[in-house]
């Protein structure tokens, strides 16, 4: 397992990780860290031929997914 560069999005830490796997080919996860310390890992469908194609999969797949959550995080905050 290689843990790529760290970046930050939106206030999160994200962390690809690319994983050599059977037959040349790679797969990947994104580790994202919160503002909290809360941290989840988000796992990629499918495997790839180059670790750069799957580390870019895992940093789309973690964009996304704190675009949504900051999206339906704003709706439901109540603003003073």
């Amino acid at each position: 397992m290689q843990t790529e560069d760290v970046t930050e999005y939106r206030g999160c830490v994200i962390r690809p990780v690319v994983t050599a796997a059977e037959g040349g080919r790679y797969a990947a996860a994104a580790i994202v860290t919160d503002r909290d310390g809360e941290t989840r890992t988000l796992g990629v469908d499918g495997n790839f031929a180059e670790s750069q194609e799957a580390r870019d999969q895992a940093m789309e797949l973690a964009i996304a997914w704190i675009q949504r959550r900051n999206i339906v995080s704003d709706h439901y905050v109540r603003r003073g």
